[in-house]
């Protein structure tokens, strides 16, 4: 049985602390309009338009999406009190099931009358589980928004919220606390303490998101180093037969490599898996659907392999402002930003200020396109002069 998940594919820092994450990630199909509303995340989502129709019925037939929780009737967005009997909730999930024969039903009649799967899979979103290929640098507002919120706790005399199970359970190990007093309170009555007013969905998600990436270390990037989703399955014996030319140096045969393992990548992001459709790697359809995605304009699974930036690109990319020309050392210059709040250069020497006066402005600093601290394939692509 599938369940709300989150793995991350490839995790990455780069010299100045920016780090950058791929999640692989499955939840219920209706909570993607909710995901889809955070531009800072690059994403390549399955297609229920794609999907063969029998396909996608045995999928709902076999392994449905069941709501995890369910919530009284409320106003507003969001409700606080749950039909939580044990006789009550197996009569709901009958009649979600029941709703979902309806819907196969349904869907059947107009498959039969030569309707496209495009409409008759529609019918069946309700009930069906989506996965996701998600990258970004950028998940605090994500986090703050979406996470659980358990309140009810202290810590050292102030009281604290915390946004994962993992942690309520790390804070009562560390006041050396019986864990089975967290398994039969706590995780009985997680809903009582949530305060969030997060759908209850995105909430899962976004706690096994939040866990995942505590439990991850980042790959440590020099300067100049690709983030490659999926590049660890790419192993370079299998490639070289791909690497043709002449090469003068053993650098030179590993940029080459690079490039195809960047082209492979893209094309696994675009399938959403390491594994081509029937089940073996094949690293020239890889290649093949590279090119054909960029040809036809297909961009977005260009957006998840990502290069560290070098200490020049990031003082020198800055969040909102229009760059105007490049000066000598091939920095971007602003006719309106002084050296007291930015970038410039003093006696032949590269100098980054900061204005005192607003000690945040660092945050203005590293920023190309939605990700902070790294170039996107795309962008490099797109750019390309």
């Amino acid at each position: 049985m599938r369940k709300i998940e989150a793995k991350i594919v490839a995790d990455s820092v780069n010299p100045q602390g920016n780090r950058i994450t791929t999640f692989l990630l499955t939840f219920p199909r209706f909570i993607l309009s909710e995901l889809n509303t955070h531009r800072v995340f690059s994403k390549n989502s399955a297609s229920s338009r794609a999907i063969p129709f029998e396909k996608m019925v045995k999928m709902v037939e076999d392994d449905p999406f069941i709501p995890i929780a369910w919530q009284s009737k409320h106003s507003g967005m969001q409700g606080n009190e749950y039909l939580d009997g044990e006789s009550e909730q197996k009569l709901l999930v009958n009649k979600w099931l029941e709703a979902r024969d309806l819907a196969v039903q349904q869907s059947k009649l107009l498959n039969n009358s030569n309707v496209t799967k495009q409409l008759c899979n529609r019918l069946l979103e309700p009930f069906m589980w989506h996965t996701v290929l998600l990258t970004a640098t950028e998940f605090d507002n994500f986090f703050k928004l979406r996470c659980p919120s358990y309140d009810g706790f202290s810590k050292n005399g102030e009281k604290v919220s915390f946004r994962s199970k993992k942690d309520v359970r790390k804070h009562f190990e560390e006041l050396k606390l019986d864990t089975d007093l967290v398994d039969n309170q706590f995780f009985k009555s997680w809903q009582s303490i949530n305060t969030s007013q997060a759908e209850i969905h995105m909430q899962a998600l976004a706690e096994a998101m939040w866990d995942a990436m505590n439990e991850s270390t980042p790959k440590e990037l020099k300067e100049g180093e690709w983030h490659i989703p999926f590049g660890d399955k790419i192993q370079n014996r299998d490639i070289m037969q791909h690497v043709k030319g002449s090469f003068n140096s053993r650098t030179e045969v590993e940029e080459a490599i690079q490039k195809f393992k960047i082209k492979i990548a893209v094309a696994r992001c675009a399938r959403l898996s390491y594994m081509t459709f029937d089940g073996k790697v094949d690293y020239e359809k890889d290649l093949k659907l590279h090119d054909s995605l960029l040809k036809s304009g297909h961009m977005s699974p260009f957006e998840h392999c990502a290069r560290a930036m070098t200490n020049l690109e990031y003082y020198s990319s800055i969040k909102g402002k229009v760059p105007t020309q490049r000066d000598e050392y091939g920095i971007l210059n602003y006719e309106y930003y002084p050296y007291s709040d930015g970038v410039t250069n003093r006696d032949g020497v590269f100098w980054v200020g900061f204005n005192e006066a607003n000690p945040n402005n660092g945050d203005r600093f590293g920023w190309c396109n939605n990700f902070k601290g790294f170039i996107q394939y795309r962008y490099l692509i797109e750019n390309k002069s």
